[in-house]
């Protein structure tokens, strides 16, 4: 069965709106804009402050593992003598010191 129905055709109209519209839709793209370029910014801040969180976290555990290579030298005869001669120049009186200059 054809369908001999006359085919119809649809048109769209724009029509202008009031200038108030035009307005208020305006300040909303402005506004929009400005809080997307706001947004941005902060972003940009927070990855700068991770970043800057990351290195000392870094830091803290190098330093970290250095203070826990010192404190398993602590507790034996050999890590008193290097904690002696390196940190307040002290020698062991058996020991020999040739001194070039």
């Amino acid at each position: 069965m054809e369908n001999n129905r006359p085919k119809r055709t649809v048109k769209v109209v724009l029509r202008s709106g009031p200038l108030a519209l035009k307005i208020v839709v305006s300040l909303l793209i402005v506004f929009f804009i400005m809080a997307l370029v706001a947004l941005r910014w902060v972003h940009c801040g927070i990855q700068a402050q991770t970043r800057d969180l990351l290195d000392q976290a870094a830091a803290l555990e190098y330093a970290n593992s250095q203070l826990e290579e010192k404190q398993k030298k602590v507790g034996s005869v050999q890590g008193i003598q290097d904690i002696a001669q390196e940190e307040l120049g002290l020698v062991d009186p058996n020991m020999v010191l040739i001194d070039p200059g």
